[in-house]
């Protein structure tokens, strides 16, 4: 048996990540990966909610199906970027105040075939749902924006985030979903995403996308394909922070996803890893990029001063009158001034693994390089 992560609290019914899903993506999951005993309350769970769910899926199919279909995505959506736990929920957060944007919703995410028909599921996600994230602390409910690849577990099944569900296949996953390293992967997950889009413009009749998906950092050439017109934002962070908030992710978070344990140590290769890989990506195709639709955050400043990042984020690529939503953003800011995140600890150990493969990053983004004492 593998050695998991010691401080994790097992949540073997972890219902958060693949509850929502259809009886084929959820028997493929099961029968592609050796998943592990202690994990059959979860499996059993999800197994009796996708047969519970069957009639809602079918009645929405009926009701709203052709209707999503026949969707255009109008006005080019506009993508944040970034390594996870860098600052994407919080931009993700603010700008979905914003009443032109619509988004993915933790709704959709957690029961994208039906969520829109019937009442039933956000009935049974309000009482499964936990207030606040994990991992930060942040408060959430069924309407809050959510990341579009956690939906697309539950959607299509083709997702990069079935590397924490089958961690034994972390690297292949990586490959298919993350560098879309042959055409067939880059399909399967395109024709998912896509009609995942289409869902949520048709749930927010029509409004231009606020997307919010760390993954995208690295598909920069595939976004410009179908939305050549798209905006970007990127936001980056201390690495030290990052490693250290990436790390208590996955000691935490992950498993709501796996239906087998991932050993400690090849969970740390993993994140640092794919630090590396993304932002050597994303330095290379942002060139790719029109001139005045990208703009490059640095979270420390923009948690310095909120508004006058935000301001910055509507004049450079073109979002609207800044000066006619910022009283909702005032207002929203002043109603969180008591926030506390959660410590992270940057001790010897960060240091150590953080100097040892992310040199990179403190020249790229102007971070200072500390010593290990």
């Amino acid at each position: 048996m593998p050695k998991g992560f010691e401080n994790k609290n097992i949540n073997k019914t972890g219902v958060v990540s693949i509850i929502g899903t259809t009886w084929g993506i959820w028997w493929r999951y099961l029968s592609e990966n050796q998943w592990e005993w202690k994990y059959f309350p979860k499996i059993l769970l999800v197994s009796l909610v996708i047969i519970v769910g069957f009639p809602f899926r079918l009645w929405e199919r009926w009701k709203v199906g052709k209707a999503i279909d026949n969707t255009t995505i109008d006005e080019s959506p506009v993508f944040i970027l970034g390594h996870w736990r860098g600052g994407t929920t919080l931009l993700h957060n603010l700008l979905s105040l914003d009443k032109q944007f619509g988004y993915v919703t933790y709704l959709q995410g957690l029961f994208p075939h039906a969520f829109l028909a019937s009442g039933f599921f956000r009935w049974f996600a309000v009482r499964i749902m936990p207030s606040k994230r994990p991992m930060d602390n942040m408060e959430i409910n069924t309407e809050s924006p959510q990341e579009e690849e956690l939906a697309l577990i539950s959607q299509s099944g083709h997702s990069l985030y079935n590397m924490w569900v089958a961690p034994n296949r972390h690297w292949e996953i990586w490959e298919k979903y993350g560098r879309f390293e042959d055409e067939e992967s880059k399909e399967e997950w395109s024709k998912g995403y896509i009609r995942l889009l289409k869902t949520a413009t048709y749930n927010f009749e029509g409004k231009r996308l606020l997307l919010k998906n760390p993954p995208n950092t690295m598909r920069i050439p595939y976004l410009l394909e179908k939305f050549p017109n798209a905006k970007f934002i990127y936001i980056y962070r201390n690495p030290y922070k990052v490693y250290a908030s990436t790390y208590k992710l996955y000691r935490d978070v992950i498993d709501f996803f796996q239906i087998m344990d991932e050993d400690e140590d090849v969970a740390v290769e993993n994140i640092l890893r794919i630090y590396s890989e993304m932002h050597e990506t994303y330095q290379r195709d942002k060139k790719m990029i029109p001139s005045g639709n990208l703009i490059e955050v640095k979270f420390e400043d923009f948690v310095g001063n909120k508004m006058d990042g935000l301001g910055k984020m509507y004049r450079k690529l073109s979002l609207g009158n800044f000066e006619e939503i910022k009283p909702v953003y005032e207002k929203y800011l002043s109603s969180i001034k008591n926030y506390k995140k959660n410590k992270l600890r940057t001790d010897t150990d960060v240091l150590e693994k953080v100097n040892g493969h992310w040199d990179f990053a403190f020249e790229a983004y102007g971070y200072e390089k500390e010593t290990v004492s």
